[in-house]
């Protein structure tokens, strides 16, 4: 009985074994596949598409714009990463249609993002994976990834510079016409009047008022840039809507000039600080407009990698042996239990 088992089990093994060299010796009809990584720094305060919606320090206009913290900015980057028009560029670019022999775009970009993984590791960074039979291929799309990250960043900064540029340009041509319109008034007025010129406390009530309008305007800028990109409620939208509220508040109750002269050198007081902010703003707007540096970190380019990442032979050979093996013994099993039974 002993010698009967024996020999089972012996021969149980050796076919196990037979098959084990089989699987192995197919599996090297399998492509060597070659998986390139690039690692991103994530988002900084510093590359944010920012300082479009405030002067005020530390505050970023794409967090402030969208109420985002640093996860959020990250999920950004991952979002652009992963969007069809990033898959369709490079499919243009490396001519992948071609390489996937695949009829049409689409079918490529499925391809190309089923070669691709885009995560985030535990420290943060933004990592790109792409896996390839050509190993410099690989590296070069992974690569391309970073590179079409950082056009889209670019562009979109630009982009939205230049508009909230051209709108600036028209408020503060149209600033200085009013500006000059007051001084011009105050003046015909003093010398029709033969008035002397106003005491510094008319004079800085007049400023106090202009400071709370330049207050006002940078919020209602603000509050306009974040409502033409945002399509829900966030937290910044309504605060901004509050600061607003409580600016006019305290603007009703300064004391109102008591005469004419008063409220004209009030009105150029104002004038003169809106024309202050729309300056500011648009020489900002201005500044990134021209930028043309990297919105995006690399820590760690993708190099073409030495060693494959699939297909992994001696893990096929051992998964295949010990499957044999299992399916041996319960087909040897079933017989014995069938002649028993007989």
């Amino acid at each position: 009985m002993l010698s009967v088992l024996h020999r089972e089990g012996l021969r149980i093994a050796r076919d196990a074994a037979i098959i084990a060299v089989l699987v192995v010796g197919a599996s090297f009809l399998i492509p060597n596949r070659y998986t390139a990584k690039t690692v991103l720094l994530p988002p900084s305060e510093e590359s944010d598409l920012g300082g479009l919606l405030s002067g005020l320090a530390g505050s970023p206009a794409l967090s402030r714009a969208f109420g985002l913290e640093s996860s959020d900015k990250t999920n950004l980057y991952l979002g652009v990463l992963q969007s069809e028009s990033l898959s369709r560029r490079l499919v243009e670019r490396f001519e992948l249609m071609k390489r996937y022999k695949k009829k049409d775009v689409e079918k490529a970009m499925v391809e190309l993002d089923a070669h691709t993984g885009v995560l985030t590791t535990p420290e943060g960074f933004v990592q790109i994976e792409v896996t390839e039979k050509d190993r410099k291929l690989a590296a070069d799309l992974a690569n391309a990834y970073a590179e079409e990250l950082d056009r889209y960043l670019r562009t979109s900064t630009n982009t939205n510079a230049r508009l909230r540029r051209e709108y600036l340009d028209e408020r503060v041509t149209e600033t200085r016409a009013s500006l000059r319109s007051a001084e011009d008034g105050l003046r015909d007025f003093q010398i029709k009047r033969k008035l002397p010129m106003l005491s510094a406390d008319l004079g800085g009530a007049g400023a106090a008022v202009s400071e709370l309008v330049a207050e006002k305007i940078r919020r209602e800028l603000e509050l306009g840039t974040l409502e033409s990109i945002s399509r829900t409620v966030t937290p910044r939208l309504i605060q901004l809507r509050s600061e607003i509220s409580q600016l006019d508040s305290e603007i009703s109750k300064l004391p109102p000039a008591t005469t004419e002269a008063a409220r004209r050198l009030r009105e150029i007081r104002i004038q003169e600080r809106v024309l202050l902010v729309f300056t500011e703003e648009r020489e900002r707007a201005r500044l990134l407009e021209l930028k043309n540096i990297s919105s995006v970190e690399v820590v760690d380019l993708a190099v073409p990698p030495i060693h494959k990442s699939s297909p992994r032979r001696l893990l096929i050979g051992l998964g295949a042996l010990a499957l044999s093996f299992v399916v041996g013994l319960a087909l040897a099993w079933s017989r014995e239990h069938m002649v028993t039974r007989d």
